[in-house]
Order: structure tokens, then C-alpha cells, then sequence
């Protein structure tokens, strides 16, 4: 929800294409015309001015003053590049290279060094959200590197070129829609707020529609602030996790292994049992004990009762560095994936998280 830039990915509802119809330019942001001279961009226009009382000759001036971002620029995203990005997300990538680009040991450093210093702000989110620090942590570390990587895309013109010039345009025109009222709401110029290409904002990486109903004022200060503001980077997206039905101090994922069941010569099949058992939803269906019997076992024996045969479970298989490897996962997994609807995406936010936990209680 995945849209990325090479260091961030996008807090959305909904899975973006891992590869789309070839778009042929249009005039919205790709020539001299102006955008509202577009029939859709007109219809949007009604809508706001009905749906929303804007003032029509405003919001008109609003959107003419978007621009065509063609050329290489040492920061901005050229429209181009934005729509080969949407429709090559990095999720397509192999697995093993999409950990390596998330999972490694600076980045690790970095979230023991941002848990140490927001330990009090993430003890809080636990206690109020019930959502784990060092999840938290991962989310942050997978999006924007803690906040050092947010986008510099004006987020009105990310939003605009997807909305006007692209197969998901019913989502991006929705996505418009939240953020004109959301700059409204916070009477900011909408020009001045900066996010990722396909317009992502802050250290969170939330859409509009999220910034707006899940975003919190975590430290009471009045204002939301997922830009510069750690404590409610952290809040929001404990808040986020809670609102998709956390479950408080339930397991995440378990790597589990495979022992192939023997079967009798001539009956020998090019698919394995446990295939059909391997959803395309990462919404756990099958319980536990029904994959096991597929032929799995659990790795680590002492999670054994983490994992209760009647529970709901998911069947995940990945290709990393050392071959093909199976995991087990529960609820919460499926909760980290409403972030962003990919497997990759939400394990390699499980193992950065696990594996900064472990960096952090290694301290001493």
C-alpha cells in the first residue's frame, strides 16, 4: 500500500500493481495545457465545490498551478519516474534482495540508537496501543529510515498525476480529495507539504485518507506532526496497528520446516500437498494444526504454544538467500500487512523489528 522509493514504502489500504498497462502521456502534467482544461479534472472540481463547499475559482487556481516535472532534478520525481516506480514496486524484487535492502546491520544500529532515544515515547505507544516497540521501530526503519528519508515530492503534484493520469486513478482522486481537506483543516498552503512519489507523507509514509482519521497528537501539543515530530510518528503508528485489531502480546511468525510425505512409486506428483494451503490474501484462514499436518514442523520448539493447533494461521513461502524457507504466522502479521498488502513487505518489517529487539536487550 507497494509504492516505493528505493529507502521508502507507502502506509495504504490497498495493494498497488506490481506491473500495470503501459501509460501513454497525457495532457495533465506532461505539456503545456492546463490541467483544468481535462474533462476529469473539471469533474473533480464539481465534486469538491458540492461535496465540499471549496470555492470553485480557488481550487481552479490550485490545481493550475501543478507543473509538468519531466526533467531529472537532484530531488523531485518526474512524473515518468513516478509512474515506472508504481508499476515496478520493489516487492516485485526477490526476496533475498529486498531483505538485504532492509535487513542489515546499519540499519539495525539505527533502530537500537532511535529506540534508545525514544525509549519513553515507545514504552507509552505499548502501553496505550499495545503494539510492541520494536514493531514500531521496523515500521520506521522500512519506511523512511527513522525519519531521514521522507520524499521531497510536493505531495499535491505525486497525488495529481496519479489521480488524473493513471489505472488507479479512482484511489489517487480519493486520495487528492482527503488531502485538499486535510489542508484545509490545517489552513497550511497544500504546495508546502512534501511526501514520497506517490504521495506519502512523513516518517510514517500515511496517505491523506490515513493522516486524517488515524494520524494522533501523541504528545498533546496541539498539533499532528508525522513530519517532525517523533512522538507522533510513533503514536500514529501504534494507533494505525490498533485500529486493524492488534492483538496484544500474541505471536507474530515462526520459520517452520518442511519434510516432504512419502509416497509410493508412480504416485509421485509435480505439486506439493502444502500448495493449495498457500494463500494469495495474507488474511490467516487455515488453522494451525492443518498445516503442520501438511508436512511442517515448527523450528524453534520453544514457541510451540504460541501457536495453538486451533488457531488461525497463514502458510508463507519466500525465496532468500539460502533457498526456499517456510514460516507460520498469525493475526498480527496479517495486521502489519494492512501498512502495505505484500508479504515481503510485511516480513521484512517483522525480522528488522526481531531483529533490533535483540540488538537492543544485547546492551547490557
Amino acid at each position: 500500500m507497494k509504492i516505493t522509493l528505493p529507502l521508502l514504502l507507502t502506509a495504504t489500504l490497498i495493494t498497488l500493481p506490481a506491473c500495470a498497462q503501459k501509460i501513454m502521456p497525457s495532457p495533465s502534467l506532461t505539456s503545456e495545457n492546463k490541467i483544468t482544461d481535462r474533462a476529469s479534472v473539471q469533474k473533480f472540481i464539481e465534486r469538491m465545490v458540492s461535496k465540499h463547499q471549496f470555492d470553485r475559482a480557488e481550487l481552479t487556481a490550485t490545481l493550475d498551478q501543478l507543473t509538468p516535472r519531466e526533467k531529472k532534478s537532484s530531488h523531485k520525481t518526474s512524473n515518468k519516474k513516478r509512474k515506472a516506480k508504481m508499476d515496478n514496486p520493489a516487492e516485485s524484487k526477490p526476496w533475498a534482495v529486498y531483505k538485504g535492502k532492509h535487513v542489515k546491520p546499519g540499519i539495525i544500529k539505527n533502530g537500537v540508537k532511535f529506540w534508545n532515544k525514544h525509549s519513553a515515547l515507545l514504552q507509552q505507544a505499548e502501553n496505550k496501543y499495545g503494539v510492541p516497540a520494536h514493531i514500531i521501530v521496523g515500521v520506521l526503519g522500512v519506511e523512511t529510515r527513522y525519519g531521514s528519508y521522507m520524499g521531497y515530492d510536493p505531495v499535491i503534484n505525486s497525488l495529481a498525476t496519479f489521480a488524473f493520469d493513471h489505472r488507479r486513478s479512482k484511489f489517487f482522486s480519493s486520495e487528492l480529495e482527503a488531502f485538499l481537506l486535510m489542508s484545509r483543516e490545517e489552513k497550511k498552503d497544500p504546495f508546502s507539504y512534501l511526501g514520497s512519489y506517490a504521495g506519502a507523507m512523513g516518517m510514517t509514509q500515511f496517505m491523506p485518507s490515513n493522516y486524517r482519521k488515524l494520524a494522533v497528537d501523541f504528545d498533546k501539543d496541539g498539533v499532528k506532526d508525522i513530519w517532525h515530530n517523533q512522538a507522533d510518528a510513533i503514536g500514529s503508528i501504534a494507533n494505525y496497528f490498533k485500529h486493524h485489531k492488534w492483538k496484544k502480546g500474541e505471536a507474530i511468525a515462526t520459520p517452520i520446516s518442511y519434510q516432504a510425505p512419502s509416497v509410493k512409486t508412480g504416485e509421485e506428483s509435480s505439486t506439493q500437498p502444502y500448495e493449495e494451503l498457500i494463500l494469495k490474501k495474507l488474511r490467516p484462514k487455515h488453522s494451525v494444526d492443518k498445516i503442520l499436518k501438511a508436512g511442517f514442523s515448527i523450528d524453534d520448539q520453544a514457541v510451540i504454544n504460541d501457536y495453538p493447533a486451533k488457531a488461525k494461521a497463514l502458510l508463507l513461502e519466500l525465496y532468500g538467500e539460502n533457498g526456499r524457507e517456510f514460516w507460520l504466522a498469525r493475526h498480527n502479521f496479517y495486521v502489519i500487512s494492512k501498512y502495505n498488502p505484500r508479504t515481503m513487505y510485511t516480513m521484512a518489517v517483522f525480522q528488522l523489528g526481531e531483529e533490533i529487539l535483540q540488538a537492543y536487550k544485547k546492551q547490557g
